[in-house]
């Protein structure tokens, strides 16, 4: 057995070389944690990828789950993009010295619109990503062009049809630009204190009922993984640090899970374009 196909099974996540570089970073903690959650995701696909499968990830931050992955799985051609959007202008240091410490990762400094990359993928990913798109719809046309024949997109994202703002922790009244004006304050206090400066005005907003509509239109079916709302439940008992984060989902999540509804309601399309996290799988349509 493969030493990635035993990490699959035995449930390790970032490995020690990859946790101790990155834990000196600013909110360097953190990160790692959303790194794991995001690798626990992904990593079934990549072992299961050919010798040679080029892989994509979109928007790599502090590019964690990219050095993860290079030192993992050599025998696949891995690819980064990083465009240092507003809210997280403190990744601009801490990635250049990752970059000259570690030659072997592969960042492209800028958006997917300027990546030049002419050969296609066989995996794309995004973890967290989706929603800070300027143009998400736009997105989905490259997610096209960019893929492979068999190829797969992963996209995990908060869904906005569910009326949180999870950044921010808060409830979201109507739309973003009303949910701004009427928490201004909250929101410049937690940039500010935050060092995230401009995070709010990152955020679309985006809603499964809006991917789901959109996705063929630009050539794309979609699957969508419901199971992720139990894995996010899950995290909530596991992951104290999370839990304190989003300690306001915690008391209604529970009560879904032990009530059983849970399991009904993402049994039915309709109530599944309403909870607060998304998975979805793109692929091209034949």
């Amino acid at each position: 057995m493969s030493e990635a196909a035993r990490t699959v099974l035995t449930g390790a996540l970032v490995s020690s070389s990859v946790r101790a570089y990155f834990e000196t970073m600013p909110k360097g903690p953190m990160y790692l944690e959303e790194a794991e959650f995001g690798l626990r995701h992904i990593l079934p696909v990549l072992s299961g990828l050919p010798d040679g499968a080029r892989v994509l990830e979109v928007g790599s931050g502090p590019c964690i789950l990219l050095a993860e992955i290079t030192e993992r799985f050599p025998h696949l051609a891995v690819h980064g993009i990083e465009p240092m959007a507003a809210g997280f202008a403190f990744f601009d240091d801490f990635v250049g010295r990752m970059r000259a410490a570690r030659s072997g990762i592969n960042l492209h400094l800028g958006g997917y619109e300027d990546f030049s990359e002419v050969e296609r993928f066989d995996f794309i990913f995004l973890v967290n990503v989706f929603e800070h798109l300027p143009d998400w719809r736009h997105f989905l046309g490259f997610v096209s062009r960019s893929l492979s024949p068999g190829g797969r997109c992963l996209m995990m994202s908060p869904n906005y049809g569910f009326p949180y703002e999870s950044h921010f922790r808060l409830p979201v009244v109507g739309n973003k630009r009303l949910t701004g004006a009427i928490f201004r304050k909250a929101i410049d206090r937690f940039e500010r204190e935050n060092d995230y400066i401009g995070l709010y005005s990152s955020l679309n907003f985006v809603r499964l009922a809006q991917v789901r509509r959109a996705a063929p239109a630009h050539g794309l079916e979609i699957d969508v993984n419901t199971g992720i709302v139990r894995d996010m439940i899950e995290r909530l008992d596991r992951d104290r640090a999370f839990e304190k984060r989003q300690g306001p989902l915690a008391l209604p999540a529970q009560f879904l899970k032990k009530s059983g509804l849970l399991d009904f309601l993402l049994s039915t399309r309709i109530a599944q374009d309403y909870v607060p996290y998304m998975q979805v799988i793109f692929r091209r349509g034949g």
